[in-house]
């Protein structure tokens, strides 16, 4: 009597290689996904104790509601994305808007050294909080990417990074200063 055949199992294999770049791929984002509001970069070397008082003091009584300009300015690192953003400047306005420690407002971008990142001349602060003595800010922009903005207001002006990311991966990163207007 013949065994009963089983159905063979068909294994598909990827090359070495790809299956490298997949497993990375499905990590970034993973880890894109998993990300949730704007955590603030390391406290910076202590400051003398009047001077921090002052800028705590100052950020705790006015608050960050305002129109804030500057620019930001495009980091240059090894693989990045868009190589030719190398050091772009962009001019910057954020209008922000607090409420308790919730913060929204809008976003906007003009040329500067080069145009702004895909032509993303707006964006909505999807999320934002004051944490601190620090502000995060998570940008949307119509590309469906986000940036997150973390800086430290200092009465009239506030300093800080940014990253932007796309699809669970980064797509550009650097630092930014605007100055309060009004």
């Amino acid at each position: 009597m013949e065994a009963a055949s089983r159905p063979r199992k068909t294994v598909y294999m990827l090359p070495r290689g790809k299956a490298l770049w997949l497993a990375i791929a499905v990590t970034a984002v993973v880890a894109g996904c998993a990300t949730k509001s704007p955590e603030q970069p390391a406290a910076r070397a202590a400051e003398p104790g009047a001077q921090a008082a002052v800028a705590n003091e100052s950020v705790a009584s006015t608050g960050v509601t305002g129109l804030w300009e500057g620019t930001s300015t495009a980091s240059c690192l090894p693989l990045q994305p868009d190589a030719h953003r190398c050091n772009a400047v962009d001019k910057i306005t954020l209008r922000i808007f607090q409420k308790g420690s919730a913060l929204n407002g809008d976003y906007t971008c003009a040329t500067g050294t080069m145009d702004c990142r895909n032509t993303n001349t707006t964006g909505v602060i999807a999320d934002g909080a004051l944490h601190g003595d620090g502000v995060g800010l998570r940008i949307m922009l119509p590309d469906g990417s986000s940036c997150l903005f973390n800086g430290r207001p200092s009465q009239n002006t506030m300093t800080g990074s940014y990253f932007c990311m796309q699809g669970g991966g980064y797509i550009e990163q650097g630092r930014f200063r605007v100055d309060r207007s009004y």
